[in-house]
């Protein structure tokens, strides 16, 4: 009977240990699981699982200019320190989600619940088209558009009129679905003043309620903050930046300057870009395209301006601290979550061990277990 005692006690020796094991094994497992799920999102684990990334280090600050990377076409989002935003075109219809999706995380970043002005620079594809993604999925209070009907609203003008009539599909469904949405629509005209929270916001142009061509129409805005001075142009081309020489002249004088027509050098003229003289020019371009022209390009390295191109930076924003201009692009994860996935794989197979034979290993007995054993059999 001493003997089938002392064998029990064995056995249950060998049942405690496998027990003690087995709350190690799941304790450290449990123990790298928790660690894997803290560094995934302090490292920026979610960056690999989001279709588009947003700039966030400038998050909360009263003043910011995002330029989202839409390829060969425009579109700027500002926040002002009245906590108002303006998003200044939209990009090609394909690129509507990116737009989309951008403003979407932006304002939930900044606990805002609307996006304030749309400003539509001119009807042409490239700058308006992804507003109708916009449009459908975010609330906007405010459109400033270029002076430009639709077909719709041609209905309700007068037969002499010279106003311009778009055959745009893609402009005339924006502006139908503003009008359905309730938005505010308001025409682009230079002597358009908003003050946004000690933010100037300035329409230079356009002056006329018609010319030949879309490009004319584009609104010519200048932001002042503090100090620091940004001036958007869209599409304008020479003739128009040769009348705001006229009318402005020195005032023209910004820090900032998104580059006319993606660097086309229907824009940019010398004169013009003499006057402005820069810190930082932004070029709104895609990859692999004919635009920017080589000619802007020296005109701008001449006046020692620094390009910020989409086709090279992606998207980036920009602020003014300590009254300088200063801009970051996407902050990337600080660990790569493969090394981190790696890692926590190699530490759960060391602690549950790497063999497949599911035979535990025989217990290495003494003499008196092995007669104890023996005897009893």
């Amino acid at each position: 009977m001493n003997n089938v005692n002392k064998r029990i006690k064995i056995k249950d020796k060998k049942h405690l240990k496998l027990s003690n094991d087995l709350i190690i094994r799941i304790s450290l497992s449990v123990f790298f699981v928790v660690l894997f799920v803290v560094l995934f999102f302090v490292c920026g684990g979610t960056y690999y699982f989001k279709k588009v990334n947003i700039i966030d280090k400038y998050s909360g600050y009263d003043f910011q200019f995002h330029v989202i990377d839409v390829e060969q076409g425009d579109c700027l989002l500002f926040k002002f320190p009245n906590n108002q935003t303006m998003l200044v075109d939209a990009g090609e219809e394909e690129y509507g989600e990116i737009v989309c999706e951008y403003v979407t995380q932006f304002l939930k970043q900044e606990n805002l619940e609307a996006l304030d002005y749309l400003v539509l620079t001119h009807s042409d594809a490239d700058h308006v088209g992804g507003a109708k993604e916009l449009l459908e999925n975010v609330h906007v209070n405010n459109i400033y558009r270029p002076k430009i009907y639709t077909q719709n609203e041609a209905k309700d003008l007068p037969d002499d009129n010279t106003y311009m009539i778009s055959n745009t599909l893609i402009y005339n469904t924006i502006i139908d679905t503003a009008k359905e949405k309730g938005c505010n629509l308001i025409f682009s005209e230079k002597g358009i003043e908003l003050n946004l929270g000690g933010c100037k916001v300035e329409f230079l142009s356009p002056a006329q309620d018609y010319y030949a061509d879309t490009n004319s129409y584009s609104a010519v805005i200048m932001i002042t903050y503090q100090t620091k001075k940004i001036l958007l142009t869209g599409d304008a081309n020479i003739a128009i930046e040769q009348t705001l020489i006229d009318e402005y002249g020195e005032y023209l004088k910004a820090d900032i300057l998104k580059v006319g027509h993606h660097g086309s050098k229907t824009s940019s003229m010398k004169e013009f870009l003499e006057i402005i003289k820069p810190q930082y020019s932004i070029l709104c371009a895609g990859e692999n395209r004919d635009l920017p022209d080589i000619e802007v390009i020296n005109r701008l390295h001449d006046i020692n301006s620094k390009i910020l191109s989409t086709a090279n930076e992606g998207s980036f924003a920009m602020t003014i601290k300590n009254n300088e201009v200063v801009y970051s692009g996407i902050t990337t994860p600080t660990f790569d979550i493969a090394i981190i996935i790696s890692l926590l794989v190699i530490a759960l197979i060391l602690t549950w061990g790497i063999k497949i034979n599911s035979k535990r290993p025989k217990a290495v007995l003494s003499k008196n277990q092995k007669t104890i054993i023996d005897d009893d059999n």
